[in-house]
């Protein structure tokens, strides 16, 4: 990680306000299945209230396979909408289970107890698309790994505090804390650390919501005067109209004094002739 020395002093600095949380250090665990789960609900929640969720889960499905093929929406309603992040967290649960199930045809990971530690450290992390956290906590709780989750109040507090990097990954941080922190205080740093930020984390700023731009009303009598406007002819058109009226009665009035021409001459002819004959 970038500017690692200048990171480390302002994590020292955090780490005395750290270790003035008393919080017991959370026991080991040995079902790394049901460790992954409970990983995904740490990650928005506390671990009490994760254990409830979990047992919900567990209660609501007959087995982790038919918790795989389960909706998000309805995972969101048994663990209750009011759980912090549900629906990140739901998705989350089904995309580590179909992740798993398409890498072993199977969603247990009891295999990995009967393995040597490096193998199941090297399966677990080699896990993409499964969440980083939860993946951290298996290693820490059933494994016992030099490995320190972090959870997204821990990831906010590092940040803001200068830790780590603003654009440092969850797994960059979480390698940053294991080199600040030896294994044998893993677990309880983990426990104080995860207290600490539930109080401390910084809360989303509730932006003020801008007031609605009101539309003007259109006018009652919109309609007559659009009426009115389409109805009434353009100052041209009346020109054009004009001058077509008034050359259709240019040749109307000519007609007149032509036709009465032609009859005078046909007259004085006809007088002529008779005068001829007498």
């Amino acid at each position: 990680m970038k500017n690692a020395s200048m990171h480390a002093r302002e994590f020292k600095k955090l780490l005395k306000k750290i270790r003035k949380e008393s919080a017991a250090a959370l026991p080991p665990v040995d079902e790394p299945m049901e460790q992954l789960l409970r990983g995904i609900l740490t990650d928005h929640a506390a671990e009490a209230r994760a254990n409830t969720a979990l047992t919900k889960l567990r209660e609501a499905v007959v087995d982790i396979n038919e918790l795989r093929v389960t909706p998000v929406s309805e995972i969101v309603e048994i663990i209750g909408a009011d759980y912090p992040s549900c629906r990140r967290a739901a998705e989350e649960i089904c995309r580590a289970l179909i992740v798993l199930f398409n890498k072993l045809h199977h969603l247990d990971l009891a295999f990995l107890k009967k393995s040597a530690r490096r193998t199941a450290e090297s399966f677990l992390n080699n896990l993409h698309g499964i969440n980083a956290h939860a993946r951290a906590t298996v290693l820490l709780r059933c494994f016992k790994s030099h490995c320190i989750p972090a959870d997204v109040a821990m990831c906010e507090i590092l940040r803001r505090e200068g830790c780590v990097e603003p654009n440092a990954s969850v797994e960059e941080i979480q390698k940053f804390l294991a080199s600040q922190i030896s294994a044998s205080q893993a677990p309880g740093f983990y426990a104080q650390f995860k207290k600490y930020a539930s109080v401390h984390a910084p809360r989303k700023s509730s932006k003020p919501t801008p007031a609605p731009v009101e539309k003007p009303e259109p006018a009652r009598d919109a309609a007559p005067a659009v009426a009115a406007k389409s109805a009434a002819p353009k100052t041209g058109s009346v020109k054009k109209a004009a001058s077509k009226v008034a050359r259709k009665a240019k040749p109307t009035a000519a007609k007149p004094k032509s036709a009465a021409r032609k009859s005078a001459a046909r007259s004085t002819r006809t007088t002529s002739s008779r005068r001829r004959h007498r």
